[in-house]
């Protein structure tokens, strides 16, 4: 069996969570690399299966990587699976989780214009909302905006920001507190991290340099991580459900189906559950 996992020229190497699962995978019979999705496509030729890991910058050529996903899901079995891909890939899929009834944050997606995000704020009556862009990763151009300073922060949002319009979304209060990461295989919770901010800070991707702790959730909150994939396209061979817990209800800043870090260093055990879930769904054809 031979499995490809897929990165990006930027940073090539498997992380040391994947490296987890490369060496759990090999443990089981399968011949195992790692290839950028944006370097040569022959790296991917004759795959069993390729599995998205660390296709990070990907949001910065998405036609390209549109057109890499689509080719190779022709080509051999993707995971996760094309359709999870192009749900994913946009985060009006909020809209979707809501009208599924799973709590999320109250969130539009506008054009990336000032008098435009001013509006959703007015109508919300909100002095302050988180703003990212409506297709993006890794925290890239995630931003408080703040009534008062408006148009200045709007004027500096990225350029991927004005052509794939914003989440203007509301703020949550409990994130000083951390994000809570629920990471499951083939739809079975399997652990869980706490990611804290620095003091000063709401964002909580590595750039922003969290404190990053296991963590033990209750299981009526995995239990809600679970009801939030069943309103997915289809079940995904590996999630990860971030949000926080408000009153024992999980609210859901983010489901990540498409290239999430899993953290699998903060609990070894998982890779091995990560390989056995994946050579499940290739030995049953699903």
């Amino acid at each position: 069996m031979r499995i490809v996992l897929a990165t990006a020229l930027e940073s090539a190497d498997l992380t040391p969570s994947d490296q987890l699962y490369a060496d759990a995978l090999e443990r089981r019979g399968c011949n195992v690399s790692a290839a950028p999705w944006d370097g040569p496509r022959a790296a991917f030729d004759g795959a069993d299966a390729v599995v998205i890991r660390a296709t990070w910058g990907y949001y910065r050529t998405l036609e390209a990587f549109r057109d890499w996903t689509e080719t190779t899901a022709r080509a051999s079995r993707l995971f996760n699976s094309i359709d999870l891909v192009r749900w994913n890939l946009r985060k009006d899929y909020l809209g979707k989780l809501a009208a599924a009834g799973v709590r999320v944050p109250h969130s539009h997606v506008v054009a990336c214009e000032a008098a435009v995000i001013a509006g959703v704020l007015d109508g919300e009556g909100w002095d302050r909302a988180v703003v990212k862009p409506a297709t993006g990763a890794s925290g890239h151009s995630v931003e408080l905006l703040q009534r008062a300073t408006l148009h200045s922060q709007v004027a500096a949002l990225s350029d991927e920001s004005r052509s794939s319009g914003v989440v203007v979304q509301e703020f949550l209060p409990e994130i000083a507190e951390g994000e809570l990461s629920l990471v499951y295989f083939d739809g079975v919770f399997s652990h869980a991290l706490r990611k804290r901010p620095p003091p000063g800070e709401f964002r909580s991707n590595s750039r922003y340099k969290p404190t990053r702790t296991a963590e033990t959730p209750p299981p009526a909150v995995t239990a809600q991580g679970v009801a939030c994939l069943a309103a997915l396209p289809e079940r995904p061979l590996y999630a990860r459900v971030d949000g926080v817990v408000r009153d024992g209800t999980l609210i859901v800043i983010e489901v990540e189906v498409l290239e999430p870090a899993l953290f699998m260093e903060f609990d070894p055990p998982s890779a091995d559950r990560f390989a056995a879930a994946t050579l499940e769904r290739l030995k049953q054809g699903l």
